[in-house]
């Protein structure tokens, strides 16, 4: 009973809590990697969009020193080919400011710097425009007036303090943002494994519940077994004694026929003799001119007769003494003979001569008695063939006709207590019976007796 509800109880913790939570961790534990690496992939765009920024604040203030050096070195000097790193550093810097423009429309903390730095960069772009046009065209004095003016110093000076506090504070994002992707890594390491550390447990608790389930069955099953192996000792015991309780009432009622037929031998017969030989002298003394008494007594003698020889029938039905007397070959040769005369069928008859005990002579005896029974009741035969010879395992007896023949499976009624009886009293002598029969084929009762 307790390893039953241990069993039950497994089964419950199985099904209703470790499975459940085995699937509810493995959710948690793709729900934490995922987590994690969407903040790492967060911050780490942050940081990349930090880094661009940085970049594209120095470019800027790069590209305009270039041109400003580019712009100052042809006014100095005249010389058209100190225009071409102004040409080419005005192409990055519309480029660059670009780039700078979309930063700025994404970046929320750094939008009023970057705008303010794209505003100081075209004014210095303008003005360092302006002066070259200045210069081209002739007006010199006004191109020079306007350079040594502190407008585009002054300039320059807020457009490098803009990109320095620019690049501080995305270095400072930058760092921050690098603290927090290494701490979100840890994090998500230390979750994962954690998880995985509950799965590992869980799935030993599962196969420690699993071990101790199939412990469990093997004793459960053990037990079956050996109370499978009692129940077949108890069946058999019980059948051991029921078949010797049987065999015990055979032997009885054997014993009660041998019994009332040496009473009807001995009274009955007695009686019947005497009275067939008081007819006989009162035959001799009754002198009758006309016959009618001796007529009487004819009748009279003819019907003990008929009384001796049913006597003698019944006892031979009840405790056939051929079989003690003449054995066994030669009292199922009467038995047979006198099956023919009675059923008015041929009776062929094969039987070897073989040494049986008087117990399976006379289980032979009814065996044979018993099909031959059974022909005359149900078979509608027209000839019958008994056979017993000698065989290498033992005795071989066969009761054939070629009668209307039946369903062995179905055999039900007085029939069928006959074949069991039949087989009771071979099995109960070591032998078996076998039976063959179809409808419309005939039957052929056949058993095998070890000597």
């Amino acid at each position: 009973m307790a390893s039953n509800r241990s069993e039950v109880l497994t089964q419950w913790l199985t099904s209703r809590v470790i499975g459940p939570l085995a699937v509810a961790l493995a959710v948690m534990v793709l729900v934490v990697s995922e987590a994690g690496f969407s903040q790492l992939n967060g911050l780490s765009q942050a940081r990349e969009a930090s880094v661009e920024t940085q970049l594209a604040a120095g470019r800027l203030r790069r590209a305009l020193l270039f041109m400003e050096s580019s712009k100052r070195g042809y006014m100095l000097t005249g010389r058209q080919d100190y225009l071409g790193p102004f040409v080419e550093q005005e192409k990055v810097f519309q480029e660059t400011l670009d780039q700078v423009r979309k930063v700025a429309g994404t970046d929320t903390d750094q939008r009023v710097s970057l705008n303010l730095l794209v505003e100081l960069a075209q004014r210095k772009h303008s003005e360092m425009t302006e002066v070259l046009r200045l210069w081209n065209a002739g007006e010199r004095d006004a191109a020079i007036e306007l350079t040594l003016t502190d407008l585009g110093r002054e300039m320059m000076a807020q457009i490098s303090a803009v990109t320095d506090t620019v690049i501080r504070e995305e270095s400072v994002f930058y760092d921050q943002t690098s603290r927090d992707r290494s701490r979100v890594f840890l994090w998500s390491r230390v979750g994962i494994w954690v998880l995985v550390a509950l799965c590992i447990s869980g799935a030993l608790a599962l196969m420690r519940l699993g071990r101790d389930q199939e412990r469990e069955r093997r004793v459960h099953l053990l037990q079956l077994h050996a109370e499978r192996d009692r129940l077949d000792e108890e069946v058999t015991r019980r059948t051991a004694e029921t078949v010797e309780l049987a065999r015990h009432m055979e032997r009885v009622r054997e014993d009660e026929r041998a019994r009332l037929a040496r009473e009807l031998h001995d009274e009955l017969g007695g009686l019947l003799t005497a009275a067939k030989l008081d007819v006989a002298r009162i035959r001799k003394r009754i002198q009758d001119d006309t016959g009618t008494k001796q007529q009487l007594l004819e009748h009279l003698g003819q019907s003990l007769d008929a009384g001796i020889a049913l006597k003698r029938r019944i006892i031979e039905d009840l405790r056939p003494s051929s079989l003690s007397n003449l054995g066994l070959k030669r009292t199922l040769e009467i038995q047979c003979a006198e099956f023919g005369q009675r059923a008015e069928l041929p009776v062929h008859l094969q039987v070897d001569e073989v040494a049986l005990t008087s117990e399976r002579s006379l289980a032979v005896y009814r065996f044979v008695q018993e099909a031959l029974t059974n022909i005359a009741k149900y078979a509608q035969a027209r000839s019958v063939r008994v056979v017993m010879q000698r065989v290498s395992e033992g005795v071989e007896l066969r009761v054939e006709d070629d009668g209307v023949g039946f369903d062995v499976a179905r055999v039900t009624g007085a029939g069928g207590h006959g074949l069991q009886g039949m087989r009771f009293r071979i099995r109960s002598c070591g032998g078996d019976v076998q039976i063959r029969s179809a409808p419309g084929q005939g039957t052929s009762v056949q058993a095998l007796l070890p000597l």
